[in-house]
C-alpha cells in the first residue's frame, strides 16, 4: 500500500511539472506571435507609405464576376 501511495504522489508531481512547462511554452508562443505581428504590421505600413509616395494608387480588391 505504501508503494502505491508513493507512486501516486510522483504521478501527481509529474502532472504538475508538465502543466507548468506547457504554461511556459504557451506564454513564450504568445509573446513571439505578438512581436512578429507588430513587426509585420509595421512592414506593411512602410510598404503602403512608399507606394503612396511614388504615386501608386491604392485599390481595393474586386470580387470575381461570373
Amino acid at each position: 500500500m505504501k508503494k502505491l501511495m508513493q507512486k501516486a504522489k510522483r504521478s501527481g508531481q509529474s502532472l504538475v511539472e508538465y502543466g507548468l512547462v506547457l504554461a511556459l511554452i504557451a506564454i513564450v508562443a504568445i509573446l513571439v506571435v505578438k512581436a512578429v505581428g507588430t513587426k509585420t504590421a509595421s512592414t506593411f505600413d512602410n510598404i503602403q507609405s512608399t507606394m503612396t509616395s511614388q504615386g501608386v494608387a491604392a485599390t481595393t480588391p474586386q470580387s470575381a464576376s461570373s
